[in-house]
């Protein structure tokens, strides 16, 4: 027999989780990750393949990245390249602040920070088709000049686009 949790429409639990999930249905922004079990190999290429709603139209680009307190480094440095349809491609290298110099988390969470990270503002899509976005750690130690081989503590990157309306 199975059990069954039944909620009052009138409680705060069942309305709390109305809003939680038309929050998550009705926003603009739409999201895709990618997750790690063991941390991200820096070798490792994530790669998002997404088609704009509007081309020459603003819209709003975020990169996400979800961290475990086994994350050693107060900042992360990406390499980023998007490709068009016709093979245009523009790369990026970039550089997140991930915490304070006191060590706190600037994403928010407890046992996992999710920091929702500016990638392009405004941006206009040029051509329509499928788009291939590519992330890749680009990590160091200070001291020494070989690269990290695995990024612990790097649970989740994501993508998030969100086109920007008109009376924004």
């Amino acid at each position: 027999m199975r059990n069954r949790i039944f909620i009052s429409r009138k409680s705060p639990l069942y309305l709390s989780l109305i809003g939680l999930i038309a929050g998550c249905v009705l926003g603009d922004e739409k999201l895709q990750f990618s997750s790690f079990s063991n941390g991200w190999p820096q070798h490792e290429e994530v790669q998002f393949r997404f088609t704009p709603e509007k081309i020459n139209s603003p819209t709003n680009l975020f990169l996400y990245l979800r961290n475990n307190n086994d994350y050693q480094f107060s900042n992360i440095h990406l390499i980023t390249k998007i490709e068009n349809p016709i093979g245009e491609k523009l790369v990026d290298t970039l550089s997140y602040t991930m915490a304070t110099p006191e060590g706190e988390w600037l994403g928010e969470g407890l046992l996992v920070h999710e920091s929702k990270l500016w990638f392009k503002e405004a941006y206009h899509f040029r051509v329509v088709g499928e788009h291939l976005l590519t992330i890749k750690p680009a990590m160091r130690h200070n001291e020494r000049a070989e690269s990290i081989d695995v990024l612990k503590g790097i649970t989740e990157v994501g993508l998030g686009i969100e086109p920007i309306k008109k009376d924004q």
